[in-house]
């Protein structure tokens, strides 16, 4: 091929690759996403009312981290299942919890939920003794579809001032 050729090739190579459109944007599914994620938050919630634990640790991603106050955080689905079980087998244990808002991000894969909760534990003298607090939740959507959860971070509420 001449020069002449290669230059006209090269020209009509880059006046194509000009007029290519840019690739369609997936569809925007973060209403659908959020409403999917809201109604696994209130399964989540009502297997911990259930303390049906190896279900409710079923939620967490394989890789997901719980992060609570005054104690170490604890990683991995397995040491995760384990926690929650022991904590489930407190004769006091109550745990509900809510979504207040749900954000998906613009692709699809991740979200964070952020919400309020009720917890009860034996306390140290083994009366019940309740919190309440707020919460954020990351959540990723799996291959499959599924929402599973890669953090979960509880947060209490301060005490009560005397007299409240």
């Amino acid at each position: 091929m001449s020069m002449t050729g290669r230059a006209c090739a090269l020209a009509c190579a880059v006046g194509l690759a000009a007029c290519a459109q840019p690739p369609a944007a997936p569809p925007d599914t973060r209403a659908a996403d959020g409403a999917a994620l809201r109604a696994v938050v209130k399964e989540w919630s009502a297997l911990a009312e259930a303390k049906d634990a190896p279900k409710f640790a079923s939620f967490y991603a394989e890789d997901a981290v719980l992060m609570m106050e005054d104690a170490p955080d604890i990683h991995g689905k397995a040491a995760l299942a384990e926690g929650v079980g022991a904590m489930m087998e407190d004769p006091n244990f109550a745990l509900s919890f809510a979504a207040d808002d749900v954000v998906v991000a613009r692709s699809g894969d991740l979200a964070y939920e952020t919400g309020s909760y009720t917890m009860t534990m034996s306390g140290p003298d083994g009366t019940p003794a309740t919190e309440t607090g707020h919460y954020v939740c990351v959540w990723e959507k799996q291959a499959d579809g599924t929402w599973k959860a890669v953090v979960d971070a509880p947060v209490s509420d301060p005490p009560a001032a005397a007299g409240e």
